[in-house]
């Protein structure tokens, strides 16, 4: 059968070529010369030899095998012979296998061929991780309208419009070739209305070799225009990171309260010097009360809040569990766990929410662990860790559970990593570089990250904070270090958000004091920012990401939001 650009002959049955693409199909089933070919005579098809063997490949594994290019290869095929099921498989590689590096390659591809769905979906991860998206090399590649469309979208990850700016003028560079046409759309697409006062002196040097000065000058000037500013809206990302409670001092400084608010950050807004502003809105409170050292999970947009405590004594431990569904505002109480814990870690996994190990009662660590079954509303024991434990973080990656540090029931903090998987005995895995007990972990890219938390002094009794900030590949199984945390984040929150891992609240060891900072590191850049801060200086709180209703985030809502800024002014 061979092909017409160079010829290439292979040997097929035309029943799995007709099983498995539309084209050959009408090419053997329809009244046309091809359906009465002398089957043991070379067939031409007009196929290139790439394009026949993917098909053929397909036809006879149901399975695309090679590199990147060779799966884009595949799709575009595909489309071009109606091989629906390859398409399908192409699609899904496309839809859950994105990263900064293919990205941008998926878009491009959806948009030339109408592909609505992974098109969206292509678009709102790079939205979410433009920061890192821009360093790729595919990022030059980009044509002109796909980036026009990006830097014009609302929901634009970027710490400030100078972040914008350098990519649109990195882009520039290498492609504008003088293009002042080209240029003026593409600077236009940036948002100087949004610019502070220092971040409208640096635009000049962010965009040299970019675009004409006078042009910059240009855009800048009208930018400042009362009525150009009017639709210029401040960017913000679909998903939200949402505070769960925490223990706070109160507005005197005399004691600590907790709290059982949750609040979600609108949107990041330039402000006066290197911090940024973080609008925060009301999301709901805790139906029984306040709790701080508790857990969370989410699962398909719903949080679970576990456990914790409601006050500072032994026997303000709670069992209590409740799901709260944020785009109808409700809450419901659900089965209780099987003891109450504090300081403790849960994971969702599988259709299960595990809790495992932490405080309860008189006991300063425990060793167990019980699941939750989403569609039972049932809790039952699982095999115990091999060793008691609080004060450690968890997360799940590639159906296990993997649990980091923590303190031993002698008050040590541990360097462990445990590798858990339900109904299998526990694996020890390369250890940590430092020991780490109220820290954070988070997956991001196929690997776990730790951070915060603090340490034993060395040599001393007591403890110290852990700045040191590594990350653990499971496929290599060996921890790295990275820059190290700016500041100490002591039974602080973490959560994964448009590519940054961020890592709130909490406090310092040395020095006592709590902190609203929000850090976000960066793995594109390799670097670590400041955020932000919270709407109060909270400890023991939990974080997620959750979606909210879209009638929280329009400017009716300005009245909550006003009421936070005034509450976090006080204290």
């Amino acid at each position: 059968m061979p092909g017409s650009a160079r010829c290439s002959t292979a040997n097929v049955q035309r029943l799995a070529l007709s099983c498995s693409c539309d084209f050959f199909r009408a090419l053997f089933t329809c009244p046309m010369r091809e359906a009465t070919h002398d089957p043991a005579a070379p067939l031409a098809t007009g196929l290139s030899p790439e394009e026949l063997r993917l098909l053929l490949s397909f036809a006879y594994t149901g399975a695309v095998a090679g590199p990147w290019p060779v799966v884009l290869e595949a799709a575009e095929t595909s489309l071009r012979y109606q091989a629906w099921g390859l398409l399908t498989l192409c699609l899904d590689v496309f839809t859950h296998g994105l990263t900064p590096e293919t990205g941008l390659d998926v878009l491009a591809f959806a948009v030339a061929y109408g592909l609505a769905q992974v098109s969206r979906v292509a678009e709102d991860y790079i939205l979410a991780t433009f920061p890192t998206v821009v360093t790729t090399p595919a990022f030059l590649e980009l044509p002109a309208h796909l980036l026009i469309r990006l830097l014009r979208s609302d929901g634009l990850n970027v710490l400030n419009e100078l972040e914008a700016l350098e990519a649109a003028s990195r882009w520039l560079v290498a492609n504008g070739d003088g293009q002042e046409d080209i240029a003026k759309e593409v600077l236009s697409s940036v948002r100087f209305a949004l610019m502070s006062g220092q971040e409208l002196k640096k635009v000049q040097s962010v965009a040299a070799g970019a675009a004409d000065p006078g042009l910059l000058r240009q855009l800048m000037i009208a930018s400042l225009n009362s009525e150009a500013q009017l639709p210029c809206r401040v960017r913000s990302l679909q998903e939200v990171l949402v505070v769960c409670g925490g223990d706070k001092l109160t507005t005197n400084m005399a004691a600590r309260k907790p709290s059982r608010h949750l609040w979600f950050a609108h949107r990041y807004l330039s402000a006066v010097g290197l911090v940024k502003r973080v609008e925060w809105r009301a999301l709901g409170d805790f139906p029984d009360g306040p709790r701080f050292r508790h857990a969370v999970a989410v699962v398909g947009n719903i949080l679970y809040v576990l456990g914790g405590k409601r006050y500072y004594g032994v026997h303000d431990t709670l069992a209590s569990v409740y799901r709260y569904r944020p785009m109808d505002n409700s809450w419901e109480r659900l089965a209780s766990m099987t003891c109450g814990r504090s300081y403790f870690a849960a994971v969702a996994l599988g259709g299960f929410i595990y809790a495992l190990g932490g405080s309860s009662g008189d006991l300063y660590c425990t060793d167990t662990v019980e699941c939750y079954d989403l569609s039972a509303d049932t809790w039952r024991t699982c095999q115990p860790l091999p060793m008691a434990l609080c004060g450690h973080a968890a997360c799940a990656l590639d159906g296990a559970l993997y649990v980091s540090g923590g303190c031993d029931e002698a008050y040590q903090c541990q360097t462990a990593l445990l590798r858990y998987v339900p109904g299998a005995p526990a694996t020890l895995l390369a250890p940590m570089n430092g020991q780490r007990a109220g820290h954070v972990m988070e997956e991001a890219g196929g690997q776990l990250y730790v951070a915060g938390g603090l340490c034993q002094r060395d040599g001393q009794s007591g403890y110290k904070d852990q700045l040191a900030f590594e990350v653990y590949s499971p496929k290599l199984n060996i921890w790295v270090l990275l820059s190290p945390l700016p500041q100490a984040h002591v039974v602080g929150g973490a959560a994964v958000l448009g590519g940054e891992l961020l890592v709130l609240g909490g406090y310092s060891h040395e020095t006592y004091r709590d902190t609203h900072l929000i850090h976000a590191y960066q793995p594109g850049t390799r670097r670590w920012i400041t955020r932000g801060t919270l709407p109060h200086a909270y400890t023991d709180l939990s974080v997620c990401v959750l979606t909210v209703p879209s009638a929280l985030r329009g400017p009716n809502c300005l009245e909550v939001s006003s009421r936070s800024s005034d509450t976090h002014r006080n204290t």
